[in-house]
């Protein structure tokens, strides 16, 4: 009996995780076929082939789905590994940063989100929970190393800088519509570095 009963158990975990996945995918399609506005809860469960109360029962909202789906898809752009110099490291964070961005459903999908995280609290608290610190954690560090070597000042204000550099980005990614391309990071960094390190950058 027990040995009968196991396989059924472990079947029902696996048509979960399938669901799970299905809802993932079918989330993602949709944001890239139609746009994060019209993207609904009806559309994706008919495209993943569930019942709309299964959604519900895992999400609390098609904002919260949508952040899953957005999340998942940052894992498809690499983050770098450490470079030798501080300005090495923040060109290739930024670098990678707009890579995520310009993905499929990364740009327009921040987008909408940021707009609906003024009135929905939950979403906020997942938001500040999922997507911020894992960008700034990485930046930190990278100044950090930076101190460690010298490059930076012992008194810089590393999460001010982390926020001009990120700023910037989302500066022109939600407002002013400015290109996000390697002059702009090139600019960016050398700017922001002018301002932290213990000499003037040189090269």
């Amino acid at each position: 009996m027990h040995e009968s009963s196991r396989p059924s158990g472990e079947r029902g975990r696996r048509r979960s995780e399938r669901s799970h996945q299905a809802i993932i995918a079918a989330t993602r399609e949709l944001l890239v076929e139609r746009g994060y506005p019209d993207v609904t809860i009806e559309a994706i469960a008919a495209r993943a082939g569930v019942g709309k109360q299964t959604i519900y029962r895992w999400w609390p909202s098609r904002a919260a789905l949508v952040l899953e789906a957005y999340l998942s898809s940052a894992d498809v752009v690499t983050p770098p590994a450490a470079g030798g110099t501080t300005r090495e490291d923040v060109r290739a964070l930024l670098a990678w940063l707009i890579a995520v961005l310009a993905e499929p459903t990364g740009g327009h999908v921040v987008a909408g989100l940021v707009a609906d995280i003024q009135h929905d609290a939950d979403l906020a608290e997942g938001f500040h929970r999922d997507v911020v610190p894992a960008r700034r954690g990485a930046m930190v560090a990278a100044l950090e190393r930076g101190q460690g070597r010298g490059e930076i000042r012992a008194d810089a204000d590393l999460e001010l800088a982390v926020d001009a550099l990120h700023g910037a980005v989302f500066y022109r990614l939600l407002l002013s519509g400015e290109p996000l391309d390697t002059d702009f990071i090139a600019r960016l960094s050398e700017q922001t570095l002018g301002g932290l390190a213990t000499s003037p950058p040189t090269g």
